[in-house]
């Protein structure tokens, strides 16, 4: 469902944003029926949303009735302007404008093609195609030249260089002869340096899709960073074998380095400061705590730009307009953001008075900045989108992530902590069900992705859909996660069935104890990373779960390095990823720590959910599984989802999914 200006709006008495209308919605029934699952899995209706330089139109993607398009209308009049209908085969991944006339659509597909010369690897493909408002037919950028015909994408850098009709670009770039081997960022051959590919920034003519060089990196490089104008200011190699991180600023017509650590991980280079003169990276360089650092671009000593006493700066936010940073974003549970520019400050604040009680978040402002959009959220409540008019200071919703949703009875969401064995503080979040007294419930262990990544406070859609099935959902932040520091994140590596999965069972073993958990009612579920740690839950401490299922997850980690090395090849960052987090194929630690490899010690039944075009843990491991429980006399259920990815982006299989889910839990929790 999309709405249009005027829907509902309100009227704000000066800039202290005394709303007159209450944002709050009536209380629900006392008892209310849950919503269907097909409130929650269906693709939210409103994902994208940005508005023009100017701040007269507005683009944004639907999802209706099976059909993603994506329609740009006249804010004034709220007139739909123009229509692109997305086949079903793409799946859209972002909207930015690049001038008043020309919208940039990120799409991605995937494509099967040989990783070597026996094999095939089936691999997401990004493009980046732009519409302008003449009616032309879409135009792809860059990415149609034949020398790149075999790379799986490239990044828009900046949208809004000062160049007219142009964006800035970068990909990577074949010097010497032309291969079809070779695939993305991760080259595959066995030595990168001599591979051929070469990192570089392009002026791209949106009108024609082709591009001309502004700078070459090299095969090590893997950031960069552009000006207002659009033009490379400074790069960042890594050479993740030896984790040697890199700056080099642009200063005249040569590349200078400017920093450089070892063994201690790689940075974030974020972008320029407001002033122009420094970059801003993003990181843990004197101590556990990442921060945020200017380097000035000409080689002047570093500062530390702002830190967080209580957790990880993580996150930059840029302002597309200034190309600038303007903001930086607080690790921890419930996660801050820090304003660098003070006018935009100002209007963060007086957003986050209008909207009192939800957390807003401006992610698109007009050129003179008065016109914003911005999403309002919970924990607990879904996506609402708002265009934010500050010279009539006047709000309006223009969509809503989940309609279905708005006035349903959803979960309260808590912050906690709970001691993991060693005495560490675990941070978790812990769900209940809507007006539960929290007390003996069936509970549903839920670890993130990753497995360096890290739950938000935002809403999560399985999150809440368990929440209303009746269940406690614990999202456990174990030790690898990101945003609780650089010694917890590291604290994972080579932890797989190890310390990280010991907090997961500590902190079910927690619930138990404070009486929130019933002890006989405890399922773990999981995608990815997350469906690994839920096949370890049942292999390694069988006696703790009444139910596992597994979404995608690995199972096999000596299969898995072997896949990874097939697909990247031997000198790919993602092989020297898997090498520092897992071990190598060889350790038998690593194999031991395989659910795969010890089906005879399950006892819960287990389910098995698996897109069969997963680019990312390939089918094979689910497969694998099955079968070593099915050998071992185990109960367990293979559903495989044809068509569908490792982020489930189609909404029939997220039916499917959390369909199995609740038939599952319900067999075995209640």
């Amino acid at each position: 469902m999309t709405y249009r200006l005027g829907r509902r709006n309100w009227t704000i008495a000066g800039f202290a944003w005394l709303a007159t209308f209450s944002f709050a919605q009536a209380a629900p029934p006392a008892t209310p029926a849950p919503p269907p699952a097909e409130a929650f899995a269906t693709l939210p209706g409103m994902r994208y949303v940005v508005i023009s330089p100017n701040g007269k139109l507005l683009a944004q993607d639907e999802s209706k009735n099976g059909q993603l398009r994506v329609l740009i209308w006249d804010v004034e009049t709220t007139k739909t302007l123009r229509v692109i209908n997305i086949d079903p085969g793409n799946k859209l991944r972002g909207l930015q404008w690049a001038d008043d006339q020309t919208l940039l659509l990120d799409a991605s597909v995937q494509k099967s093609i040989p990783c070597n010369a026996s094999q095939r690897c089936t691999t997401e493909w990004w493009r980046t195609l732009a519409v302008m408002m003449d009616g032309a037919p879409p135009r792809l950028l860059l990415m149609d030249d034949s020398e790149r015909k075999y790379v799986t994408g490239a990044r828009v850098l900046t949208s809004h260089p000062t160049r007219p009709n142009s964006v800035t670009m970068e990909s990577w770039d074949w010097l010497a002869t032309r291969t079809e081997m070779s695939t993305g960022t991760r080259i595959a051959q066995t030595d990168r340096a001599r591979s051929g590919w070469t990192s570089v920034v392009f002026d791209v003519d949106t009108r024609t899709g082709k591009g001309r060089p502004l700078a070459s990196g090299t095969a090590y490089t893997d950031q960069w960073v552009v000006d207002r104008a659009g033009d490379p200011v400074a790069r960042a190699e890594w050479v993740a074998s030896r984790e040697d991180f890199s700056i080099f600023t642009r200063q005249g017509d040569s590349w200078h380095q400017v920093f450089n650590q070892s063994h201690r991980g790689q940075l974030n280079l974020s972008g320029v400061t407001l002033d122009g003169k420094s970059v801003v990276v993003l990181g843990a360089i004197d101590s556990d705590r990442s921060k945020a650092w200017s380097i000035p671009l000409d080689g002047s000593p570093m500062s530390v730009l702002y830190e967080d006493a209580a957790g990880d700066v993580d996150d930059a936010i840029l302002d597309t307009m200034q190309n600038a940073v303007i903001g930086v974003r607080s690790g921890g549970l419930n996660p801050t953001v820090h304003w660098l520019d003070p006018k935009i400050a100002a209007q963060n604040r007086a957003l986050t008075s209008a909207f009192s009680g939800r957390r807003v978040h401006v992610i698109d402002r007009a050129a003179s900045g008065q016109r914003v959009l911005a999403v309002v959220d919970s924990p607990s409540r879904p996506a609402v989108y708002q265009f934010v008019d500050f010279d009539k200071s006047r709000a309006d919703i223009i969509g809503e992530a989940y309609p279905a949703l708005a006035k349903a009875a959803l979960g309260e969401v808590r912050f906690i902590h709970y001691p993991a064995r060693d005495g560490t503080s675990i941070p978790a979040y812990l769900s209940l069900p809507p007006g539960s007294d929290g007390k003996n419930l069936p509970l549903v262990v839920l670890p993130h992705g990753g497995p360096e990544y890290r739950d938000g406070d935002d809403f999560d859609y399985l999150v809440q859909f368990l929440a209303t099935r009746g269940y406690a959902v614990l999202q456990p932040q174990f030790r690898g996660s990101t945003g609780f520091g650089d010694a917890f994140r590291k604290a994972g590596y080579r932890q797989w069935g190890g310390l990280m999965q010991d907090d997961v069972t500590d902190g079910v073993k927690h619930l138990i104890a404070d009486g929130t958990a019933n002890p006989a009612r405890v399922c773990i579920v999981g995608a990815s990373y997350g469906g690994y740690a839920a096949l370890a839950g049942g292999a390694f401490t069988p006696e703790l779960y009444a139910c596992v299922a597994s979404i995608a997850g690995v199972s096999d980690l000596p299969d898995m390095l072997i896949y990874e090395k097939r697909a990247h090849g031997a000198d790919s960052d993602a092989i020297a990823y898997w090498t520092d987090h897992v071990g190598p194929a060889s350790n038998p630690n690593v194999a031991a720590k395989s659910p795969a490899r010890s089906g005879a010690t399950f006892r819960a039944p287990v389910l098995l959910l698996h897109g069969v075009d997963d680019s990312v843990v390939p089918i094979d491991q689910s497969e694998r599984m099955a079968k070593a429980l099915e050998k071992a006399g185990k109960t367990v259920t293979f559903v495989k989802l044809p068509g569908e990815d490792h982020w489930l982006s189609r909404a029939d299989t997220r039916l499917q999914v959390l369909k199995e889910l609740e038939k599952f839990l319900a067999q075995y929790l209640h």
